[in-house]
């Protein structure tokens, strides 16, 4: 694709970028850890003369750079937004992340006539974006977590029966997983649970949007997690997570929850050799992985492409245009 007013397939560039322009169009590239969604975002960007937006729900945190995978997209002329907005002992909601979001894309791309690229791994904030998802700010307290970890789960289940009897009575009062998500839910949004299930389901978007779903070999993403992992250790995880701790952050979920940081914490404060914190690194990110692919097959909007069947960047990201074209 070095010739980008016209690609292989025949996409006239400065046509379809005119017409994605006039229909508002947005794409969303997602997909798990390791597929390569931020390179393919940068091409994408490029082509297209436009920014991206990051829906990473850890790359808004200032300071948490190596471990989050953070790409200097400057480098590339590419200016990438929703990356650094707060510290880490700041509670930055969905809610929050939807209202700065909408803002973004309505000034910076819609008002200055260009395409919003949204790409990222987070779910959540992807459908919190782009849907039409109703969320309201709720308090989090940073302990609530560890403070829910620490109760029983008949507990739990009274509390969420208080709080959202119809979600309530549809799970077992045993099933701790669900009851926890049940009221995180409530606390993350200030609604419950159950009042999002009619609209959930629906996955209705509020712009129109062309969802991109990348994926791999699962041999393949497990080896990129091994060596992706072995460079940030190289790059200097292990003193960005001592600089963040030194600094107070370690008490906050930004790094007890994140994973690489939470590793490296237990590592700092003698609780794992260097060799288990790698393991640990390594197979918290095989999970997370495995916890996107489950959230993002779910979408049947998610029209999917397969990273390992193009050569290069180049030609992903031609395979992609070749799909959006299709779907607008």
């Amino acid at each position: 694709m070095n010739d980008l007013n016209k690609n292989n397939a025949g996409i006239d560039i400065n046509s379809f970028r005119k017409r994605a322009v006039e229909k508002k169009l947005i794409i969303v590239i997602c997909g798990p850890t390791c597929t390569g969604k931020t390179k393919l975002a940068l091409k994408l960007a490029e082509v297209l003369s436009t920014d991206i937006i990051s829906v990473d729900s850890m790359q808004i945190y200032s300071g948490m750079d190596i471990g989050t995978d953070k790409y200097k997209t400057e480098l590339y002329g590419i200016k990438q937004y929703m990356v650094d907005i707060v510290n880490p002992d700041i509670n930055f909601t969905v809610f929050d992340f939807q209202k700065i979001c909408r803002k973004i894309i309505r000034n910076e791309f819609f008002n200055k006539k260009r395409i919003p690229l949204l790409a990222g791994g987070s779910g959540l904030y992807i459908r919190a974006v782009v849907d039409d998802l109703g969320f309201t700010p709720g308090a989090e307290p940073e302990n609530d977590r560890e403070k829910m970890e620490s109760e029983k789960t008949e507990e739990l289940y009274l509390k969420l029966k208080k709080i959202d009897p119809a979600y309530a009575d549809k799970i077992s009062n045993n099933d701790r997983k669900r009851i926890l998500r049940g009221l995180e839910v409530y606390k993350k949004t200030g609604k419950t649970y159950s009042s999002y299930q009619t609209t959930w389901n629906l996955r209705k978007s509020i712009y129109n949007t062309v969802f991109i779903g990348i994926t791999a070999d699962r041999n393949i993403i497990n080896s990129c997690i091994e060596k992706r992992v072995d460079n940030m250790l190289k790059l200097g995880l292990i003193e960005e997570a001592r600089n963040l701790a030194e600094k107070g952050y370690d008490k906050y979920n930004s790094l007890k929850q994140a994973v690489g940081y939470k590793e490296v914490i237990g590592f700092l404060d003698g609780l794992s050799s260097l060799e288990e914190c790698r393991a640990a690194i390594i197979s918290g990110t095989k999970k997370l992985v495995k916890k996107q692919l489950t959230w993002f097959k779910a979408d049947p909007r998610i029209n999917w492409i397969n990273a390992d069947s193009y050569g290069s960047i180049a030609g992903l990201a031609e395979g992609v245009l070749n799909i959006i074209n299709k779907q607008f």
